[in-house]
């Protein structure tokens, strides 16, 4: 037969196929604990579960030909680690390992490290199935390690088993989470249901944040929500939802007003549409709503689910319940006219459990100062959360139990480190191959304990290059930056919900050169626009991409300050009155967390 295989990835990356949901066919042979649809049709399923040190994956694949899979770095060919199998007409099982070099065809590897065990083809059915294993670490440099972040999955299947393109629709990629924590089952029966939509018109902008008031549950007593997810009913919804914070509305006791008052005429179930979160001379109630987000979802998330002795309160005051949804519109191609839902859903209970829990976001200030130079492929950002705010959180302290990391589409790598002391302890969370279409709500896979006065720092890579010569600046648009984990945890504090760091930001302009500068207010951040010296007169961003001389050597010095340098520190309730601001770094002479990979001889 031939081994051209080569033909089968070349193409193997180059389209997503966009799908409303992972949903599995009813009618399947996988018997394995985790399920894939890789395709969106049902054509092309995968299984696997892990077995010790080993992961067993099992394909059934719409062919009676070839079928490819690989694990790729970042969803291409380059460093890919590639299995091909199938059955051929005498019966004969096949496979082979390959190595991803590239546009090229992709070697074999010298080490045999997928094993196949069974094989066999239905031709009633026209479909293939395959079960083979691997080691989850091979300590080979040609294969890919498969840890508990984001892993990119590339799968082709040929007509034939005669190795050749295979079209256009016999391809893609996925990414998720090859190893993760066992999530309980939601008992849908003793569980209610509550679900929050907008119906609204995308603004014809290319982002957007929009924010929609709703009617919760009528609620006489307290209750804990212990899951949620999005919803995301159409292809246009999963196209041009980037993110959705859902939050909880309080109006205080000493106000004198009632929910209702505050709230009734804004609601969706009004006709009320809702504005824009930005808008500094809004009128919409925003601010009774700032100081409660309960849940993030971002692109490509899945359901949430909670570990069984812990639950979100809701209903702590009796009556109807508010929320406010604010929703991230991405419409880079600015779409006028184009209406579609977007939503999402919690599951409750008024069984109290043994923990309540909440969500705090640490990292960088989303602001100027947190920008990535012009055509660079490896750069890293840091934002700290000193022990001068943890020394104020709970004796006994919290225990994070769910991790989103989150940046945007110039995100390579994002980690969240823990400090105790001088010594560096295991890390929160990390994902060496971040994905800006799979941003999960990932459970743990144990609980990490955050005592009064740990140090937590959060370390994003970015590669600028797509952008041909411009700097990334930090924002809320795709194509600008964040560098966050939004964590849930217990005991529930109602002190602080964000713990964030950012470098000066007047000195940060000046360092520049810049003698004279002025602030603009836009409906989303502060603009800034460079008055002197001359030769850098204009908007920050383009001034500095484009005007500024980029030298190696202030480069260098650029990214040791602000890597290492010292950064101001907040600690906050957003929308309340208690903060705390501080100076902050990495601590002083701390032992690194070397992980073991098992691979050390």
């Amino acid at each position: 037969m031939e081994s051209s295989i080569f033909a089968i990835f070349l193409w193997l990356a180059s389209t997503t196929i966009l799908t409303q949901a992972n949903t599995i066919p009813h009618q399947h042979s996988i018997l394995l604990k985790n399920i894939e649809v890789l395709d969106g049709e049902g054509k092309y399923i995968l299984g696997w579960e892990i077995s010790g040190d080993e992961i067993i994956f099992e394909i059934e694949a719409e062919t009676l030909g070839w079928v490819g899979f690989g694990i790729s770095p970042q969803g291409g060919m380059t460093g890919a680690d590639i299995f091909i199998g199938g059955v051929l007409s005498d019966g004969s099982p096949y496979s082979q390992d390959r190595f991803g070099i590239g546009r090229m065809e992709p070697r074999l590897d010298v080490h045999e490290d997928w094993r196949l065990l069974e094989a066999m083809e239905l031709p009633s059915m026209g479909k293939t199935i395959l079960k083979f294993s691997r080691l989850l670490n091979t300590c080979d440099d040609e294969d890919y390690p498969i840890g508990n972040d984001t892993s990119r999955l590339i799968w082709a299947m040929g007509a034939a088993d005669v190795i050749q393109y295979h079209g256009i629709d016999r391809r893609g990629t996925k990414s998720t989470n090859l190893i993760h924590a066992e999530l309980p089952e939601l008992d849908l029966d003793k569980l209610t249901r509550y679900i929050l939509m907008a119906d609204v018109e995308m603004p014809s902008v290319h982002t957007s944040y929009r924010c929609t008031f709703h009617k919760g549950p009528e609620l006489t007593e307290k209750q804990h929500v212990v899951g949620f997810s999005a919803v995301l009913p159409s292809v246009e919804a999963l196209q041009h939802t980037h993110h959705a914070n859902l939050y909880n509305c309080f109006v205080p006791a000493d106000s004198g007003l009632t929910p209702d008052e505050v709230f009734g005429n804004y609601t969706i179930d009004t006709g009320f549409a809702g504005g824009d979160c930005y808008d500094y001379d809004t009128t919409l109630p925003i601010w009774y709503c700032m100081t409660g987000s309960f849940y993030v979802w971002a692109k490509g998330g899945k359901t949430l689910v909670f570990p069984e002795n812990v639950g979100y309160p809701i209903g702590e005051q009796a009556g109807t319940q508010y929320y406010m949804m604010e929703i991230h519109y991405d419409n880079p191609t600015e779409i006028s006219g184009l209406r579609f839902e977007t939503g999402m859903e919690f599951y409750y209970t008024n069984e109290l459990r043994q923990h309540e829990a909440a969500v705090i976001t640490l990292g960088h200030e989303v602001d100027v100062s947190l920008l990535v130079p012009p055509n660079i492929s490896d750069y890293k950002v840091v934002g700290h959360c000193g022990a001068e705010c943890t020394q104020h959180w709970p004796e006994g302290g919290i225990n994070i139990f769910n991790s989103l990391l989150h940046s945007h589409l110039s995100g390579r790598k994002i980690k969240a480190r823990h400090f105790r002391g001088t010594e560096e302890l295991p890390w929160i969370d990390f994902d060496g191959h971040y994905d800006f279409d799979y941003q999960q709500n990932k459970a743990l896979l144990s609980h990490v304990n955050i005592q009064p006065g740990d140090h937590i720092t959060v370390e994003c890579d970015y590669d600028s290059t797509w952008k041909n010569g411009e700097i990334v600046l930090g924002g809320l648009g795709t194509r600008e930056e964040m560098c966050e984990a939004i964590v849930w945890y217990y005991p529930r504090m109602d002190t602080y919900d964000l713990c964030a760091s950012s470098y000066e930001t007047d000195a940060h302009i000046r360092e520049f050169g810049v003698t004279q500068y002025r602030t603009e207010v836009t409906p989303m951040l502060a603009k800034y626009i460079i008055e002197a010296p001359p030769s850098l007169e204009g908007d920050f961003q383009s001034s500095i991409s484009y005007k500024f001389n980029w030298t190696q050597e202030f480069l260098t010095e650029f990214t040791q300050k602000r890597r290492y340098g010292i950064q101001r520190g907040s600690c906050m309730k957003r929308g309340g009155d208690n903060s705390l601001e501080f100076d902050v770094s990495y601590p002083a002479d701390f032992v690194e967390y070397v992980p073991d990979d098992g691979c050390q001889v």
